[in-house]
């Protein structure tokens, strides 16, 4: 076993290009001093190229076991680069920042200065020298105490009526609704852990702060906003293309199954998270059987077939499943680690991919659909050309090896790939779905998952509002404290997407 490691090691640290380039070089000296014949050479170069592709494979099976290495970043220079434009870094903070609010300060000297020339006190010019900085208050914990009269009859004295509470999330509890907000922002906007949050608090004066109740605060929020969460889901589930994804969601306790998973289905207004202990279609199926969805923008998982299957069967209705293009590019990229010139022609055709798509997004708002079609039109022969190559490279290529694997995930998901070439609504690639999936995934690394089943459905609840304000440029430090205030006076309830519609709109 140690002979077999320190073996697997050795074939690690081997450059198999350069192995290769140095053998090469020993047949050609070799033939031209006559030692080795025509038949012989060929031979020799056929068994240096079978060499050179079981070294590949070898090194890749060793990343595969002990994990894959980040390639180094690429350090970029800091500061202006050439052609950058001065102006915008120089305005004062009023010009860059006009939204923010102003104080403003006459700051006197402490006694008036003597004149230079002749030593006479001075007087004001009525001129100003002026300069600007961005200040910040801290953070202020404050007890709200509120008196409520209670009135009584002077006629009969029979009876008092107290004057009624100001409505809150949880009106029997200590803590008011504003930090409920804050807490439950903290940590599902802008990621902080609760113990974290209360270590924080410690600091700003507010000693002793039970992270565990800070904890049930995020609870009963998510109890109290579920109806916030119910119209994002009608939202959703009304849209005609549905982009999917999900990721691990680790269950600490509180259940059986450990591993659990966020499940995340999307359209172009709204994100919509659901927390389940299983990665079965089946989730999927629950969701697309009360959707209007004609189209379902997945990576290619197995399990999302499973539900279209099961619609087709049980309502013969047909969900068209669309394959995305950035999973078969960073396949084909991660490829070209080991297998760069195999490769290279596949990245290069998903590069001019790539860049039809970037100008049909500048011209947006100036072409109709059918001209912004055109710029599509032009992908799929590349797309088609793409599919020649790896049909070509299919046989040759290493069983295992990620070039394999690359070409297969193309051909197999083809149709799916160049859907997006048919209509203009339908995107290229699901990137939506991946980066509406990132918070919830530097949350899971922050706080490394759940202590229960309700702390998985709060999550879920509190990330598809949160989000949904995110993907609507809605500040979610607005919309909480407005969704909530609305709920308290029984008024309707607005997705983020419908409070960023209003007239003018609250942000």
């Amino acid at each position: 076993m140690v002979a077999s490691l320190l073996s697997m090691k050795t074939v690690a640290k081997i450059d198999p290009e350069k192995e290769y380039e140095t053998a090469k070089k020993i047949i050609e000296a070799a033939i031209k001093k006559d030692r080795l014949d025509i038949d012989m050479a060929t031979s020799l170069d056929s068994s240096v190229d079978n060499l050179i592709t079981a070294a590949r494979i070898l090194i890749e099976r060793e990343e595969r076991r002990r994990g894959k290495k980040s390639p180094p970043k690429v350090l970029k220079p800091k500061g202006r680069t050439k052609g950058d434009k001065r102006q915008d870094s120089n305005k004062l903070p009023s010009k860059r920042y006009p939204d923010l609010e102003m104080k403003e300060d006459i700051v006197y000297p402490e006694q008036p200065p003597h004149c230079p020339c002749c030593n006479e006190i001075m007087k004001e010019s009525g001129l100003y020298d002026t300069s600007e900085k961005i200040e910040v208050i801290p953070k202020k914990y404050y007890i709200q105490r509120n008196k409520r009269p209670k009135f009584r009859c002077s006629k009969c004295h029979g009876a008092m009526v107290n004057t009624q509470a100001v409505p809150s999330v949880t009106p029997t509890s200590n803590y008011g609704d504003s930090l409920f907000i804050d807490v439950a922002l903290s940590k599902y906007c802008d990621l902080i852990p609760i113990e974290r949050y209360a270590q924080i608090a410690i600091r700003s004066g507010l000693p002793s702060l039970p992270p565990q109740s800070l904890i049930e605060l995020t609870h009963h929020l998510a109890y109290f906003l579920f109806p916030v969460y119910d119209a994002i889901r009608e939202e959703v589930l009304s849209a005609s293309i549905l982009q999917a994804d999900e990721t691990p969601h680790n269950m600490l306790e509180g259940d059986d199954t450990k591993n659990w998973y966020l499940w995340g289905f999307f359209s172009l207004t709204a994100c919509y998270f659901e927390a389940h202990n299983t990665r079965s279609g089946d989730v999927v199926y629950e969701v697309l059987k009360e959707s209007a969805a004609e189209y379902l923008v997945t990576d290619g998982y197995a399990g999302y077939s499973k539900a279209r299957r099961i619609i087709k069967e049980k309502y013969d209705r047909d969900i068209i499943e669309v394959n995305c293009n950035a999973h078969a590019y960073r396949y084909f990229e991660d490829a070209g680690i080991r297998w760069e010139a195999e490769t290279k022609t596949f990245l290069d055709l998903y590069g001019r991919i790539y860049e039809l798509e970037r100008k049909r997004k500048e011209l947006e708002n100036k072409l109709s659909d059918e001209e912004q079609l055109k710029y599509r039109g032009q992908m799929l022969p590349l797309f088609e050309q793409i599919k020649k190559n790896c049909e070509e490279q299919q046989e040759n290529a290493m069983p295992e090896s990620t070039l394999k694997k690359s070409i297969n995930y193309y051909l197999n998901q083809y149709e799916g790939l160049v859907l997006c070439t048919t209509n203009i609504a339908i995107p290229l690639d699901n990137n939506l779905s991946e980066r509406e999936m990132r918070a919830p995934v530097v949350g899971r690394k922050t706080w490394y998952g759940t202590h229960s089943k309700k702390g998985a459905h709060t999550t879920a609840i509190l990330f598809t509002i949160v989000q949904s304000c995110k993907l609507n440029n809605v500040n979610p430090r607005n919309y909480f404290p407005w969704i909530v205030n609305c709920i308290h006076k029984g008024e309707s309830i607005l997705s983020p997407h419908e409070y960023f519609k209003r007239s003018p709109p609250l942000r």
